[in-house]
Order: structure tokens, then C-alpha cells, then sequence
């Protein structure tokens, strides 16, 4: 297979996997919907750069390192599971708390520090996303080719994923209650804390 043959699979195979429901796609709609602009933009990049290192680690064949040491892949994966439950529970309990009389914005929405933190630990918590691009390379044999093509492979995830985060994060901005403060947007940030905490143990209890 031709190297331009094997990057139009890997894309083919890849748009499929960006447009699975995951853990990363209903994070971002949770917090599409309940803050500002500039989480959204942060915890996009995020979610990119942890494309961007699974994608690099199946490329260089990193895999072997949790096969030789699963309690490391156990490690992150709790570890991820737990930050992004206990980053959930504070923006539930944050809401819930009330807000200042003079406060414009719904009390503790997602900052764009702690999008990209929480955006992060869900990229890069779960040891199956490396399992997956690792499967991913394999079949398209993306690995057997010179190295210019197997990091113009990582490339063409890597823009495939914005461009999808990107769009998605224009459509959900649309949506008049995304940009309402007000109770509407403290439910909204309560409903991404549950989200975050039900993918959090959901990441760190599966074995």
C-alpha cells in the first residue's frame, strides 16, 4: 500500500473514532453549554495535544511499555479517573453554593486553566486510547513506513480532531441557553460536574 493509500485509511478510520461518543466528546458538549469561550478553546487544545502525545506514543511503539508494566497503565488510569471525579465534584459544589449579588457570570464555571487540566486528564487517563491507535497503526501499517509519513499521520489526526472540536464548539455556542447566564447556566455546570464524576469513577474503577 502506496504511503498516500495508507493516510487516506488512517483517516477514514480515524474520522469513525472522532465521531464515536466518548469521554472526550460528551466533556466537551457538557462544557460547550456551560462556560465560556475561552474554556471551550482550551479544553479543545488540550484534548488535541493528548491526540497529539497517544498519537506519538502508538507511532514510536510505546505500547510495549504497558505491557511490560500494567501497573503503570493502572496508575494513569486511576489517577486520570479520580482528578477528573474530584475536578467534577468541586464545580458541582461550587454551584451549588449561592452567588454574589453583584456577579454577572454563574458562579465557577470551568476556568480556562482548569478546562485544560480537566480536558487533559481525561486525554491522556486512559491507557485505551494508546491500546487503540497502537491497533489503529497496525492496520494500516503506518508504522512500517518512513518516519515523514508516520508523523504525517499523526498530523492528519491531529487535524481532523481540531477541525471536528472546532466545529462542534461553533454549533454548541449557536444555542441561546449556552450564552445565558443566570440559573441556566449554574445547571448546566452542575450537569458537567456529574459528567465529569461519572467518567471519573467510571476511568479509575474498570480493569
Amino acid at each position: 500500500m502506496s504511503p498516500a493509500d495508507t493516510l487516506l485509511v488512517l483517516a477514514s478510520l480515524w474520522l469513525v473514532a472522532v465521531l464515536t461518543p466518548g469521554p472526550n466528546m460528551i466533556l466537551f458538549m457538557a462544557v460547550g453549554l456551560s462556560s465560556p469561550t475561552a474554556s471551550i478553546i482550551a479544553l479543545a487544545a488540550a484534548i488535541v495535544l493528548g491526540t497529539f502525545l497517544w498519537g506519538l506514543a502508538g507511532l514510536f511503539g510505546l505500547f510495549w511499555l504497558f505491557e511490560l508494566f500494567p501497573a503503570a497503565a493502572m496508575a494513569v488510569k486511576v489517577a486520570g479517573g479520580l482528578y477528573l471525579a474530584w475536578m467534577g465534584f468541586g464545580l458541582i459544589r461550587r454551584n451549588l453554593a449561592p452567588a454574589p449579588e453583584t456577579a454577572r457570570e454563574p458562579a465557577a464555571m470551568l476556568t480556562p486553566r482548569r478546562a485544560f487540566l480537566t480536558g487533559l486528564a481525561t486525554a491522556l487517563g486512559n491507557p485505551k486510547s494508546l491500546v487503540f491507535v497502537s491497533s489503529l497503526f497496525a492496520v494500516t501499517r503506518l508504522a512500517e513506513q518512513p518516519l515523514a509519513i508516520g508523523l504525517a499521520g499523526v498530523g492528519v489526526m491531529i487535524a481532523m480532531s481540531t477541525l471536528y472540536y472546532v466545529v462542534l464548539g461553533v454549533a454548541l455556542r449557536t444555542l441561546p441557553f449556552a450564552r445565558r447566564p443566570g440559573a441556566t447556566g449554574r445547571v448546566l455546570a452542575m450537569g458537567t460536574g456529574l459528567v465529569m464524576m461519572a467518567y471519573g469513577g467510571k476511568m479509575a474503577w474498570e480493569r
